[in-house]
Formats: C-alpha cells, structure tokens, sequence
C-alpha cells in the first residue's frame, strides 16, 4: 500500500489518481511500481483488454456450504410446520 508522507497515511491504490497521485495532490508512487495497475488506478476505464478478476474457490465452496445450510433450514422450517 503506497504511503503519502505529507498527508501522513496509507492510500489504495484505487484512491490514487492515475499518475499515482494522492487525492490532495502529493506524488506517492509511480504506476508501474509498488503494486499499482492502471486499471485499479481510479478512473481507469479506457477499455484496454485487462484480465477479469476471479472469485477464489473457497468462496465458492463457502456459497455451496451456505445453501445446503439454508436448505436443511428450510427442510426444518417446512417439518416443522407440517408437525
């Protein structure tokens, strides 16, 4: 994370301008360097062809864990409804 010694604190760097600015103005860290990418930097959307950003697989197994809870839940709620 880029830091901005005269504002004193920590910026992401989709907070950053494209030239790797901080909102107040001050140089913080080029965009080729310290993690920065042109298509996080805010307001970068020029169309240029970037990779598509993937969701983990334990978010994934974290999304079918929650419905089959949410399904024996229901399967609980309906028998014991009928009961």
């Amino acid at each position: 994370m880029p830091w901005c010694e005269p504002c004193g604190r920590f910026y992401t760097p989709s907070t950053l301008t494209r030239g790797g600015d901080c909102p107040e103005g001050h140089h913080v860290a080029d965009p080729d360097e310290g993690g920065l990418e042109q298509s996080s930097a805010a307001g970068a959307d020029d169309g240029a062809d970037s990779e598509r950003v993937r969701a983990p697989w334990h978010f994934w197994l974290m999304l079918a864990a929650l419905a089959v809870y949410l399904g024996w839940r229901l399967v609980q709620g309906i028998a014991a409804l009928v009961s």
